[in-house]
């Protein structure tokens, strides 16, 4: 039985189809090599010039011979979660490469916003990105909220946010629900003054 690692216990769940498959063949490469050869009897030895009947000196590992092989076992193992890992963070690191299915512009005199899906995942969660500007920021208590709307009514929240100010912003948000269940999207200011949503900008699915 092999002690490597699993490749779904190290990469989880949620990468893109593309992404999941070249890492699974790198995985499954790094298994096939397996661990590093062991030393050669002739290398275990190290010549020291030490005198016959001198005593003998501790090994510079510290382990004995017969875990060698153990050790190197276990650093090839190490090498693959790092390496597995490594590469993992250096994919969220430039996460910036949203995958897109479809976009929609949502623009009027007050804000210019656009949303962009990506595809659905294996959870069936549809990721959404907003890039916005030209909003104001909210006094204390208020904020935006991003609908999915059917004929113009809001009828779920994709998310809230804030903004210091009309500079460009971007935002996620993942949704559980089928984006084609609905046929426009739209911000609202909500004030809590009042406990109303009042619509800021809009657009049709």
């Amino acid at each position: 039985m092999s002690d490597a690692p699993k490749f779904q216990d190290l990469v989880g769940e949620g990468l893109p189809p593309t992404e999941h498959e070249r890492l699974e063949r790198v995985h499954e490469m790094l298994i096939a090599a397996g661990p590093p050869p062991e030393l050669p009897p002739e290398l275990e030895e190290v010549p020291d010039g030490r005198s016959a009947g001198a005593a003998p000196e501790r090994e510079p590992t510290g382990l004995p011979r017969r875990r060698v092989g153990a050790a190197l076992a276990l650093a090839a193992a190490i090498a693959l979660i790092a390496f597995v890992g490594g590469y993992l963070a250096g994919y969220k690191r430039t996460g910036d490469t949203f995958e897109s299915v479809r976009s929609v512009a949502l623009t009027n005199d007050q804000a210019q916003a656009v949303v962009r899906f990506g595809p659905r995942d294996v959870n069936g969660n549809t990721p959404m990105l907003l890039k916005v500007e030209g909003l104001k920021k909210l006094s204390a208590g208020d904020y935006y909220t991003l609908y999915m709307t059917k004929d113009g009514k809001p009828v779920v929240v994709c998310g809230t946010f804030n903004v210091r100010g009309p500079r460009p912003t971007t935002l996620r948000f993942p949704v559980a629900y089928d984006p084609a269940n609905f046929n426009g999207l739209e911000i609202a200011r909500w004030d809590h003054s009042d406990h109303k949503a009042v619509p800021v900008v809009s657009a049709n699915l």
